[in-house]
């Protein structure tokens, strides 16, 4: 009886007692540290990269799909799409991601040919890859889930783009059909006013009770608050959700926004009353980044931000001061500085204090912004232009919201309304 084949070299996050834990390279029993932390998977990607290289001798350039072997061709696929020295911090932080995701397809395909790639293996890669925890999930409402079929098909994405480049440079003889899961449905959820100013009330540090359906008060009958160190922390999280709700920025964007015109992110122009959702120079992608109006709700919020953003926060006698000088950000940490990582401990936070479900994501405010656009009965052409977003999406997903859907059609067949 044959034994097992072994397994590809792969990375693995080593806990380690008093220290932070360490992504470590197991293969053939062997561990390799990569000295790169837990928040550090680029770098683990980049080193599981070289050492798979080393190990093996190169087939770039072969023709023939049962010669050339996938770690090649992602490899060439990582240092075609690699930034240039100029590159902005958004470009990095794309390519990081896409190392992360070659990291994982390296795990399953890096020894095999590229003649493998059939429906099957494609359909035991999605097994494969949806039987791991997610990512981070240590704590938190995502203890204990698993990664989705959507990741899976964005990691086959990644790997058929790859393929593709190389069959471009190179020409092989045939190209490999890589099968892809299911597209997910998109999501359809978003926020009511009451569930938006639920949300907004527990970024401030209320709770509510869901069962008398009111905010939490104590036996006295005042209104239960938070701890002021989680009420500080959360401070970011209600410019956040404003700004989501009232311009339909996509999250990543509104995470980079600053104060004054920059290369790197997007920028608030208060004298104009304008967003500008792309740093100067920064080229246009498929998820279009418009430039847009204000709403007059969010303008007064803008400009008291403004305001106490430009000066430090004077420091107390019961306290350091937390931000000891202006800052640039319009979303930051509570020292001025800006988010390291995606927001996301104390969004579900807030979700949970709001009485919402868990699984409601940053993405839901830019859903209920075009929502309530269209149960206002706004214009398509100018919401779509404020979204940034195509005419095309806006009525397929949104346009059953707007007053006037279907009128025509349903007083064709007369009678009272």
């Amino acid at each position: 009886m044959p034994g097992r084949k072994a397994k590809p070299p792969r990375l693995y996050l080593r806990e380690r007692a008093g220290r932070d834990p360490v992504w470590v390279v197991l293969h053939r029993g062997a561990e390799i540290s990569t000295e790169c932390g837990p928040d550090d998977h680029s770098g683990a990607a980049r080193f599981l990269a070289a050492y798979i290289g080393r190990r093996h001798q190169s087939t770039l350039g072969s023709h023939s799909p049962a010669d050339l072997v996938i770690t090649d061709v992602l490899t060439f696929y990582a240092k075609a799409k690699s930034p240039g020295d100029d590159a902005g911090k958004d470009a990095i932080g794309r390519y990081d991601e896409l190392l992360a995701y070659i990291a994982k397809l390296l795990e399953f395909w890096g020894d095999k040919p590229v003649e493998a790639i059939k429906g099957a293996t494609c359909r035991e890669y999605v097994t494969w890859r949806t039987a791991q925890p997610l990512k981070g999930a240590r704590k938190g409402a995502a203890l204990g889930k698993r990664v989705t079929a959507a990741t899976a098909r964005r990691d086959l994405e990644v790997l058929r783009a790859a393929v593709n480049l190389y069959h471009a440079e190179y020409t092989l003889t045939a190209v490999p059909k890589v099968t892809l899961p299911p597209k997910a449905g998109a999501r359809e959820r978003w926020l009511t006013r009451s569930e938006a100013a639920r949300l907004l009330g527990a970024a401030c540090g209320l709770v509510w009770d869901p069962l008398l359906g009111q905010w939490k008060r104590d036996e006295a009958g005042r209104i239960v608050l938070r701890d002021r160190v989680t009420r500080t922390r959360r401070r970011h999280i209600r410019r956040f959700i404003l700004i989501g709700l009232y311009t339909g920025t996509r999250h990543e964007a509104v995470e980079r926004l600053q104060w004054h015109p920059n290369t790197t992110g997007g920028w608030i122009d208060l004298e104009r009353g304008r967003i500008y959702r792309r740093g100067i120079g920064e080229r246009e992608s498929r998820k279009r980044r418009p430039p847009a109006k204000i709403a007059h709700r969010l303008m007064a919020h803008l400009r008291r931000w403004a305001e106490i953003d430009a000066k430090p926060e004077p420091a107390s006698e019961r306290r350091k001061s937390l931000r000891e000088a202006p800052t640039i950000y319009v979303i930051h940490r509570t020292d001025g500085s800006p988010l390291s990582t995606p927001i996301r401990t104390g969004w579900e936070g807030c979700l949970a204090d709001a009485g919402l479900e868990l699984g409601i994501v940053p993405h839901v405010l830019r859903h209920t912004a075009a929502t309530w656009l269209m149960q206002a009965g706004v214009d398509p052409w100018e919401a779509a232009g404020m979204l940034g977003m195509t005419i095309e999406t806006l009525q397929t997903t949104y346009g059953h919201h707007h007053p006037d859907f279907q009128e025509g059609a349903a007083g064709a067949f007369g009678g009272c309304r």
